[in-house]
């Protein structure tokens, strides 16, 4: 019997089953194999390199390239004059998902986790875990099963949960354009919204996001839709209207969902299989990484230290709901830029949001290192669950009840303890002492105790 059992060869599944066997457990990744997989483009921010540095990856020029210098966006205030975006940093990088992906399998198998060529077509309990039914009659046991199957979601579409009314389809296409110095590009129509960037082969990539409920089923329809969508983008429509198409329109179902659980004793949901919201950010690899390695400490934690278990399966959960709930609103408040269609239906549905309105908080004066200092008010340090030493563990954390600004538990600021600073920051006085008196170098001390101050952790002693 397997310790663990991963579904899915994607970043998600394939970063979760090389951290799982960094860490000692008997994993096996189930892969379907090869096929006519549709992605929408996406991209690597900067900050994907503290992923790669824990898997002790380097991705080779084959499978990544830098974006274009120039990055345009028609959209809301950033249209017209102000669509000239800032270049992209140096990092950021467009990533070819088909030799992406098979980079990933290729070092995880060369790493040592097995690669189980078989597509995974029922999961159903056993005494002591799951049996694994897969084509072709093979079935497999494991303690634990780890779903990143995509939005097929073996296990996860169990729980999933569709956000109402928010059917979407993505519509593809790609181009031969012959451009020199080919940009990325985001516009908006009345209807809809064209995310476009160049790919590897030469070719443009155009993808248009439009409401599912307006476009019938069919591939004529499809073709339709497109088109529209295109000649109502005029800088899109300008870039690809003397180029040639190179293959048929192909449509995928982008409408956003999540799930209820994320985590449980013997399961847990990873990348698209766990939630979807918009292609908007094309962050959906770095999401899928990065939730891969917290996902491998939560898997770690259950198996090896039982007395955490539920503690860890909260932890994810919780984790989960709040990176899901936190990025509907700020795309809710995104969709709201575009202001020049608001009464469209595709606008006014996704510029919907049940987004807790800020509590007012009293206009206070910036701190400076004569500032005498006091605990915020509802602020505490107690014991919570946080991800530490690649597992689950029960850690000193801030909390605050009331507060407009940051609301999680917070531990980390950077290398920084919070809490033995904010114990510090206290005691001392004012914001100078405190910094001096704090362990570690006085500039970034004293940033992080004026993070705490604005965020409503530390107060003034006069300010009531």
């Amino acid at each position: 019997m397997l310790d663990v059992a991963v579904i899915g060869g994607g970043p998600a599944g394939t970063c979760c089953a090389m951290r799982l066997q960094q860490f000692g457990l008997d994993v096996a990744l189930f892969e379907k194999g090869e096929g006519r997989r549709q992605h929408v483009g996406e991209s690597l921010p900067s900050s994907i390199r503290v992923v790669l540095q824990s898997l002790e990856l380097t991705l080779p020029d084959e499978v990544v390239e830098p974006r274009p210098p120039e990055h345009l966006v028609y959209w809301g205030p950033m249209s017209g004059d102000g669509a000239r975006a800032r270049p992209h940093q140096e990092t950021s990088l467009l990533v070819w998902r088909g030799p992406f992906d098979a980079f990933l399998r290729a070092t995880a198998s060369e790493r040592g986790v097995p690669i189980i060529e078989a597509p995974v077509v029922r999961v159903r309990p056993i005494e002591e875990g799951h049996a694994l039914e897969c084509g072709g009659g093979e079935t497999r046991t494991c303690r634990f099963v780890v779903d990143a199957s995509g939005r097929s979601g073996i296990v996860a579409k169990a729980y999933r949960q569709r956000v109402e009314g928010l059917r979407t389809l993505a519509l593809t296409g790609h181009f031969e354009t012959g451009e020199a110095s080919p940009t990325t590009l985001v516009e908006t129509f009345a209807d809809g919204w064209v995310w476009s960037a160049p790919l590897q082969s030469g070719l443009r990539d155009v993808t248009v996001m439009v409401d599912g409920e307006a476009v019938r089923d069919g591939h004529a329809y499809a073709e339709v839709a497109y088109q529209a969508a295109i000649d109502r983008a005029p800088h899109i429509r300008s870039i690809v209207e003397s180029a040639k198409r190179v293959d048929r329109v192909r449509g995928v179902d982008a409408t956003p969902y999540g799930a209820r659980p994320f985590c449980g004793r013997d399961f847990l949901l990873v990348g698209d299989a766990a939630s979807f919201l918009d292609p908007l950010s094309a962050h959906g690899v770095h999401k899928a990484m990065d939730g891969a390695l917290v996902a491998a400490a939560v898997v770690r934690t259950i198996l090896e230290n039982p007395s955490m278990a539920e503690e860890a399966a909260r932890f994810y959960d919780s984790r989960e709901r709040d990176i899901f709930d936190t990025t509907r609103w700020r795309l809710a408040r995104l969709y709201r830029q575009e202001a020049r269609f608001p009464d469209r239906p595709f606008w006014m549905k996704r510029a919907v949001s049940d987004e807790p309105p800020p509590e007012p908080t009293a206009p206070r004066a910036p701190m400076t290192p004569t500032t005498p200092l006091r605990s915020g008010d509802g602020v505490e340090i107690v014991e919570a669950p946080v991800l530490e030493n690649d597992t689950i563990e029960r850690r000193e954390v801030l909390v605050a009840a009331g507060l407009g600004g940051a609301k999680r538990p917070v531990r980390y600021l950077g290398t920084i303890l919070l809490p033995d600073l904010y114990r510090v920051a206290t005691a001392a006085g004012t914001a100078a002492l405190a910094a001096r008196a704090a362990e570690g170098a006085y500039g970034p001390t004293y940033a992080a105790i004026d993070w705490l101050y604005r965020h409503g952790y530390l107060d003034m002693v006069d300010s009531h």
